[in-house]
């Protein structure tokens, strides 16, 4: 085989190597990152149970906004302040069948929530599914959206 056939059949092999290292990295950071925002999602919910309204603070884009499962929109703001308040007070948490799926710098998780809180005195109840989206800013990830649809449990 002339020495520039082989030439060209090695780097044409190195290059095959390469990417496909870079497609199992990618792969694999991949999903990394998804465990990574599930990880989060369970952390943020037990800064709820415990009240912990400075992880929340961090772990919550300026701009985030949130529909309830009665489809009211809140901000971050009406939400620290009824945290700070004790207006909410949320006993427990299980999420389940929680799904992240990450492109790039943006992650959406999906899953299945359910709560005992106290609102204003009365306890309540609540069975959702919901989607949260995360966004990396800074190689930090924060929620910027939430959306809770109610499940009638029967």
């Amino acid at each position: 085989m002339p020495r520039l056939t082989r030439v060209a059949v090695l780097a044409l092999g190195s290059l095959s190597l390469v990417a496909m290292n870079c497609a199992v990295t990618s792969a694999s950071d991949e999903l990394s990152a998804e465990a990574e925002v599930r990880r989060l999602e369970r952390e943020r919910q037990d800064a709820f149970v415990r009240g912990d309204i400075d992880a929340l603070e961090r772990a919550t884009a300026d701009d985030y906004t949130t529909i309830n499962g009665s489809g009211k929109v809140s901000s971050k703001p009406q939400m620290m302040q009824n945290l700070r308040q004790r207006k909410t007070t949320v006993l427990s948490v299980k999420l389940d069948d929680l799904k992240a799926r990450v492109y790039g710098n943006t992650a959406v998780l999906t899953g299945d929530y359910r709560d005992v809180l106290v609102r204003d005195g009365v306890q309540h109840e609540t069975h959702a599914l919901f989607t949260r989206v995360f966004v990396k800013n800074h190689g930090h990830w924060q929620a910027v959206a939430y959306q809770q649809t109610l499940i009638a449990d029967q």
